[in-house]
């Protein structure tokens, strides 16, 4: 389903008041669309990523094979760079100095952030489909796809210079993606969800502590039910899994327990995300909205199945989505979309309480600032 331009200002004047159940100002709130694969409706961004100042978005390319990165505050179009083939994922560096991508070639690239300029590459033995950088940036991971059965999950160091570690996984690494802090890391795909401790400085000695499979044959889905991405809670308790036919999975991941298996429809989940205090749970896909959970419904036993559980939110879009991405804070959406177009949304979070913390902060630091310079503070 596609629209016009008439129909896109009807979808976002729907966008931003657009709430079910929702106890307050829940919303998101459109603010740009840019053409981020050139061929537009015969294209696809398949990931789109804050770096960690929020003042640039990096965004990868299905169809024209390019690396984007946009101004934040305008959305204007600050440089790009073509590679030969499909790019899957996008990351910035925990300092914002470095880009990096990977591809259908095999190559993860780092490019300078500042002007685009080509800093390394790394060959791998097939396309690669997850890549993820540790909060406090000392390690880089990127998830292979299958050979012979067996894909790998490689660790670079945090500048993605050198690679540093090699830990196989049984298929196609599709996502992965390190708790706040780093900890853990998930890797999802094909039909093996992972959990790995990471305490250790050496990676070699990363330990695997859980794991969950899919029954290959089992269901009506059969072995085109797969698991496709994943993100960890923002407190860690929790690891959710999105996968084909519209699953969701909820993960403890202290018991390994499966808390909730959510579908609300058969179409497939592409990305999933929380919100920065970790009270809702948004899920997109091959839908034409995106749609947010309450953390505290999806772990309601009162809800005895997924039809139950209800929308806190639901926010109709352009086209399909591929990834999204918050800010640091929070406060910003990033959304990568199938028509070729990545997003800015400003989130409007349920806590009335927001403007009045920020004004007590904000008013504190120029008080103090003040008295260090000897003015007068009443």
């Amino acid at each position: 389903m596609k629209f016009a331009t008439a129909g896109l200002a009807a979808l976002l004047a729907l966008c931003a008041q657009s709430a079910v159940a929702s106890d307050g100002p829940l919303a998101l709130n459109h603010v740009w669309s840019r053409l981020a694969d050139v061929n537009g409706e015969y294209g696809s961004v398949e990931s789109a990523e804050f770096d960690p100042a929020s003042t640039r978005i990096a965004t990868g390319t299905k169809f024209d094979n390019t690396v984007r990165v946009f101004r934040v505050s305008d959305g204007f179009e600050l440089w790009s760079r073509t590679v030969p083939q499909e790019i899957e994922r996008v990351a910035w560096s925990r300092d914002g100095t470095r880009v990096m991508s990977v591809s259908e070639d095999g190559l993860l690239r780092v490019f300078d952030a500042e002007a685009g300029g080509l800093i390394a590459r790394h060959q791998h033995q097939n396309g690669i489909d997850g890549l993820t950088v540790s909060h406090d940036g000392r390690f880089v991971v990127s998830g292979q796809e299958r050979v012979e059965g067996e894909g790998v999950l490689r660790v670079f160091d945090g500048g993605a210079n050198m690679i540093v570690a090699a830990l196989p996984f049984p298929g196609t690494v599709n996502e992965v993606d390190f708790s706040l802090d780093d900890r853990m890391l998930a890797a999802v795909g094909d039909y093996t969800a992972r959990i790995y401790r990471t305490d250790s400085d050496d990676p070699d000695n990363w330990v695997l502590a859980h794991e969950w499979t899919l029954p290959a044959e089992a269901g009506p889905y059969g072995r085109d039910n797969i698991y496709i991405n994943t993100k960890f809670s923002p407190d860690g308790r929790y690891l959710a899994v999105g996968g084909a036919f519209g699953f969701v999975y909820l993960f403890d991941t202290s018991s390994g327990e499966l808390l909730r298996t959510l579908q609300k429809s058969v179409e497939k989940t592409e990305t999933v995300a929380w919100t920065s205090d970790g009270n809702y749970l948004l899920v997109a896909g091959n839908g034409m909205t995106i749609d947010f959970f309450r953390t505290a419904d999806i772990l309601n036993v009162d809800y005895r199945n997924s039809e139950q559980v209800p929308f806190a939110l639901r926010v109709p879009v352009t086209d399909a989505l591929e990834y999204m991405d918050f800010n640091a804070t929070g406060s910003l959406l990033t959304t990568a979309h199938q028509d070729g177009t990545v997003q800015l949304w400003t989130f409007m979070s349920d806590d009335p309480t927001i403007n009045d913390r920020q004004h007590r902060s904000v008013r504190r630091e120029q008080d103090a600032a003040a008295r260090e310079g000897g003015r007068y503070v009443d």
